[in-house]
């Protein structure tokens, strides 16, 4: 029984995917692989079968289905992605990490390629953090991009599938990011910021006092209470 044009490439674009081992859709390649199973699955009989995919394929980047990725004038599928898996384009990793759907899995240090790949995508998670809070510590006035980091709210080593999410991470400067990461303080519910009640410096209190502000609300994508619940819970508090 025929199927609509959607559903054939829909299909085409998946077995695509698998059989070539990637989420990269070249335009030309797809045609020369995948338009006459398309035609023959939907029974079409049209003269001009190359337009109608095109027009297709247009529909599924409308819907979200397929990127269109403008630096390689390619298509890749909105799925999960492996930063270390093929090289991407930066904004086919910014369309993975804004979906939150780029993984970072664990990679053997002495493969080149794939850390290089693995740095890649962090630079790329660096750069959108960085946006995201306007290139300035959420909780204080540094705005030195030197001194900005990607905090991870649940570290990096106790959550794989968090690893690349833009709601696990806070743009912090170098001083409050170790604090934060070892669990001097945390947040509520509200953002607000929560100290441990002995502070065993006179300089920790003075940075407590003087030198951290409320919490600056990021342009878009706003840490995941969830995710805070977790670093509350791992630090006691």
């Amino acid at each position: 029984m025929p199927v609509t044009w959607i559903e054939a490439t829909k299909t085409a674009l998946q077995a695509f995917s698998k059989n070539n081992n990637t989420i990269v859709i070249n335009r030309q390649t797809f045609i020369n692989q995948a338009l006459g199973g398309i035609v023959q699955s939907t029974a079409s009989i049209g003269q001009t079968p190359t337009q109608t995919l095109s027009r297709v394929l247009q529909e599924l980047r409308d819907e979200g289905f397929v990127f269109f990725s403008h630096t390689a004038g390619e298509y890749t599928l909105n799925q999960a992605v492996s930063a270390s898996h093929e090289d991407l384009p930066e904004d086919v990793l910014d369309n993975a990490i804004l979906r939150n759907e780029l993984l970072f899995e664990d990679v053997d240090t002495a493969s080149v390629v794939s850390m290089q790949r693995v740095r890649k995508g962090t630079a790329q998670m660096r750069k959108l953090t960085l946006q995201n809070y306007q290139s300035h510590c959420a909780l204080c006035d540094i705005s030195d991009t030197k001194l900005l980091v990607t905090s991870h709210i649940v570290p990096w080593a106790l959550d794989a599938l968090a690893r690349g999410r833009l709601d696990n991470v806070i743009c912090l400067c170098t001083l409050h990011d170790k604090l934060f990461e070892v669990g001097y303080f945390s947040l509520n519910d509200n953002y607000d910021v929560m100290w441990r009640t002995a502070l065993n410096a006179q300089s920790l209190i003075t940075w407590k006092i003087q030198c951290t502000s409320t919490f600056t609300t990021p342009q878009t994508k706003t840490p995941s209470l969830e995710f805070i619940a977790r670093h509350r819970k791992l630090h006691h508090f």
